[in-house]
């Protein structure tokens, strides 16, 4: 698959954030309000993004870390290596292990 750009990335969540709060347009005063901020695409590389709904995050998610995951700095729980919910807490959401 070819390398989609970031703003179309961007573009694409957004949309997504918009679908979410929502109800996948069914709250149709607010549909328009973030159709009138911009929020709601029409392009047609977007919406196929979209269509997939939340996996598409996750795609992003997993291609900025292979691509920069040297330049990151995460803070994982050292028992089940999930990443901790901030920066500097020492126990982890997942498993609890308390590394204090």
């Amino acid at each position: 698959m070819a390398s989609i750009s970031g703003k179309k990335e961007i573009d694409a969540r957004r949309h997504l954030f918009a679908l979410d709060k929502t109800n996948k347009g069914v709250n149709v005063a607010m549909w328009k309000f973030f159709q009138d901020k911009g929020i709601v695409s029409t392009d047609k590389e977007v919406l196929d993004l979209v269509k997939g709904g939340r996996p598409f995050v996750l795609k992003v998610a997993t291609r900025i870390w292979n691509e920069h995951r040297h330049e990151l700095q995460l803070n994982l729980c050292p028992a089940c290596g999930k990443i901790a919910r901030t920066p500097k807490v020492k126990q982890c959401r997942f498993c609890f292990h308390d590394w204090h």
